[in-house]
């Protein structure tokens, strides 16, 4: 049967229309939250909660002043190139011969100007770096602006190695490019040499702490190389050089 409203007046407020709007849903932006199923909810927070942290890491990141970093990946470290510098090498014999043969390029870069002995010794030089090692960065001749030197690596050998410290030997060729007498006229030469980097783990990556350097020898001289030279061991393959701008 149809319920009867002939007894309500205009105006009044009717039983039957209290009644019904004690049970019905809440209308407005309260009433559409409200029928949202929970996961759903929660997943806004997660969402609006994750979105404050990337802002505020992006924010911290972004404030380091003039330090320059970009992240890299190769077969065993760098991970990280900060002001020109590499770093970030892996905790293997690979991830030593590969941060001291980039050590020795970062000292030619410093030689040139290009790098600052500041930023290569806060990246690449441990604690217990020897005085040998830290003049190589501090007293470093400045070349010409006009000069062009890259060393470039032709073989590495890892004479020594555990766990905590290890000692490389990079045998390199240094090509350097020079105005002839201010004739506007290059001359080219080129230096073959060897440099031993001893480097230690430390703060999670391979820090410098020692180094020497003699000349030679010239490819002529090691076709069949003495036992007691470190040519005379297979060295490693697969050297990364980078570009610096």
């Amino acid at each position: 049967m149809a319920p009867d409203f002939s007894s309500i007046k205009p105006g009044s407020s009717p039983s039957v229309a209290a009644t019904s709007s004690s049970t019905a849903e809440p209308g407005g932006w309260k009433g559409a939250f409200g029928r949202i199923p929970n996961w759903q909810k929660y997943g806004f927070l997660a969402f609006f909660v994750l979105s404050i942290v990337v802002i505020l890491v992006a924010a911290t990141m972004g404030g380091g002043g003039s330090t320059s970093s970009d992240t890299v990946r190769t077969g065993h470290g760098p991970n990280e190139i900060t002001n020109g510098i590499p770093h970030g090498y892996d905790h293997t014999q690979a991830g030593a011969q590969t941060a001291a043969t980039n050590f020795v390029q970062v000292a030619n870069q410093v030689s040139l100007g290009r790098i600052t002995a500041e930023d290569a010794k806060s990246n690449l030089v441990g604690s217990e770096a020897t005085d040998a090692l830290t003049a190589v960065l501090d007293d470093s001749a400045s070349q010409d602006e006009e000069t062009v030197m890259n060393v470039l690596p032709a073989l590495v050998n890892v004479t020594d190695y555990s766990d905590d410290r290890a000692v490389v030997s990079v045998w390199a060729v240094s090509a350097s490019q020079n105005d002839l007498s201010g004739t506007g006229n290059v001359s080219v030469i080129t230096i073959w040499a060897t440099t031993t980097v001893t480097v230690q783990w430390e703060n999670d990556d391979w820090k410098a702490v020692d180094w020497s350097f003699r000349t030679g020898p010239e490819p002529s001289e090691v076709s069949f190389p003495e036992g007691d030279s470190t040519l005379a061991e297979f060295g490693a393959n697969g050297l990364y050089t980078f570009f610096v701008e």
